[in-house]
């Protein structure tokens, strides 16, 4: 039996191992009896009430029965736990959806719950549970029809793992921050003003940015400064890069009689080196904080060049860790003037810092990874009080076939969430896309701060809109269409009380005539013999007085005039 999270493996058996405790309580304190008692009382109390008699009660005996046989058979099916339906532990499993990072993700089992759930918390779970026949069936048929549309649904595209991970990236040594600051400033800054002061437009600077991208000039690792003659290839830090060793061919300036330590790479290769460059070092950077993020690049653009798939790496970590200029000729925190009016300008600039983190925190709280963390947690505790809660909602039913309906509509309708879950997923999946229709941009932007953060933050408050509200949706239509069942079901058994509630009326009705018509002969006779006796001239008029409003004449009343 399939069920729907790591947490659910445990809570299903901790739910139903509840569920039989709870039973036996009621079992041992003679509670599980009280509905035959009422069953009983109300068979009795009813007819006493309307008067009935004869035939009336054989169908009463009738009626009692078939509540009776409908009780015992509530309690067979949907009260007594079963020997012949166990719940075993070895039986349940969850399988995750594929995603990038995992398209084979292994099936999680209480032996082997690929989780800390069972390990240092819900441990102790009874290997086998036995549950009455009926839940079992539900149970059964929730995870089947789950897992049947699932798979039936056209598949999702993981977007929203990349993003994830793309959060993590970053560069946690603090040496390699500094080489991209001393980049920063050596490198790219010295290349970018002479870009902007010469505005160069050759057709081979033009292609590049057809190719990589119109901002291509715009990032340390720019093509145009690397594949451009006068920039990357000619442009070498001041100072020595560690790691980098001594060229004689390159570091002219130095004697080559008494080399230095470390050499001068030109930015070009400082950059490109496949060994100890930097965008090789933010690559490994990148895998490291965010386990295989290089390889899930290349799974969300297959489509891109090679090239383009490593840029997109370097530029996501250098996002997350943006250079900082390491130029001393500025004055201290890169500030631009001094005194009262340096301290207002951070004092301004910082509070907008703070109002705007403040804002799309308050935007992003309501968002992906924490809900999509969560809700699985909350249905999979859900579940686990429904289940050990029901042996309370059968004994109150008076073992009532509707609540066996309801109440599996109730737990079908939790377990059905999963399917709405990822029919949010797929609908999440497909807006991404169709916002971000070039690969490129998606990897630059989606995850990556910028001047689109409206357009995501707008994206993922919509998606979080669904996975909430699916589920509420479904759980009203759900909760109306219960009511009808159950007084669907009420109404097919009203035919069966009917015919005794019909007798009962037309025995009573026949009790007051015969009563009436015994009344009115004792009266005529009483007037006769007062007749007799010479007290009462004519007593026809006093006859036909009384024959005017037989109905009104109750027993009571009848033996008053008497």
């Amino acid at each position: 039996m399939s069920v729907d999270s790591y947490l659910e493996l445990f809570t299903t058996l901790f739910g139903w191992t509840f569920y039989g405790i709870l039973w036996d309580v009621l079992l041992a304190t003679g509670i599980v009896f009280l509905p035959f008692l009422g069953i009983l009382i109300d068979n009795w109390r009813e007819p006493a009430e309307g008067g009935e008699f004869g035939t009336v009660t054989g169908l009463l005996l009738r009626r009692m029965e078939l509540q009776l046989f409908i009780a015992l058979l509530v309690v067979v099916l949907a009260g007594q736990p079963a020997a012949l339906t166990p719940l075993n532990a070895s039986a349940l499993g969850f399988t995750p959806p594929p995603t990038l990072i995992d398209a084979t993700p292994a099936r999680a089992t209480v032996a082997a719950p690929q989780s800390t759930y069972g390990t240092t918390g819900f441990t102790g779970s009874a290997g086998t549970v036995n549950i009455p026949i009926w839940w079992y069936a539900v149970l059964s048929m929730s995870a089947g029809f789950n897992h049947a549309v699932i798979e039936g649904l056209p598949t999702a595209s993981d977007m929203r793992t990349y993003e994830q991970q793309a959060r993590l990236a970053t560069v946690a040594d603090p040496r390699l921050r500094q080489e991209v600051s001393d980049f920063f400033s050596e490198c790219y800054i010295p290349a970018r003003s002479k870009y902007q002061a010469e505005r160069p437009a050759t057709a081979p600077i033009n292609a590049l940015l057809t190719t990589y991208g119109r901002d291509d000039s715009d990032w340390m690792g720019s093509h145009v400064y690397r594949n451009t003659p006068g920039y990357y290839d000619t442009i070498r830090p001041a100072a020595q890069v560690t790691g980098w060793t001594y060229s004689a061919a390159r570091d002219t300036e130095y004697d080559a009689a008494a080399p230095p330590t470390s050499g001068k790479p030109y930015c070009k290769e400082w950059w490109e080196d496949s060994i100890i460059g930097l965008r090789k070092k933010l690559i490994i950077a990148a895998d490291a904080t965010s386990t295989g993020f290089s390889s899930l690049v290349v799974a969300v653009a297959p489509a891109l060049a090679s090239e383009q798939q490593t840029d997109a790496v370097a530029k996501t970590v250098l996002s997350n860790s943006p250079p900082s200029w390491s130029n001393n000729d500025l004055i201290n925190h890169n500030a631009g003037s001094t005194g009262l009016l340096n301290a207002a300008e951070s004092t301004l600039k910082g509070g907008l810092a703070a109002g705007g983190a403040v804002v799309a925190s308050a935007l992003f709280s309501v968002t992906m990874t924490a809900v999509l963390q969560g809700l699985p947690m909350v249905q999979a505790l859900l579940l686990l009080g429904m289940y050990a809660l029901l042996p309370m909602v059968v004994v109150l039913s008076r073992y009532s076939v509707a609540m066996m309906v309801t109440g599996a509509m109730a737990i079908f309708t939790v377990k059905f969430w999963s399917v709405l879950w990822y029919l949010a997923l797929w609908v999440d999946q497909n807006l991404i896309q169709s916002m971000y229709p070039d690969v490129n941009i998606f990897l630059q932007i989606f995850a990556n701060p910028g001047e689109h953060d409206s357009k995501r933050m707008l994206l993922n408050m919509i998606t979080t809109s669904l996975y909430l509200g699916l589920p509420l949706l479904w759980s009203g239509m759900m909760a109306w269409a219960g009511v009808k069942v159950g007084r669907s079901i009420d109404a097919a058994t009203n035919p069966l009380k009917t015919p005794t509630q019909d007798a009962g009326r037309h025995g009573g009705s026949v009790g007051k005539s015969v009563i009436a018509k015994g009344i009115r002969h004792s009266y005529v006779g009483s007037l006769k013999s007062l007749k007799d006796k010479g007290t009462m001239s004519s007593p026809s008029d006093q006859i036909t007085q009384f024959d005017q409003k037989p109905s009104d004449l109750s027993v009571s009343d009848g033996e008053k005039t008497s």
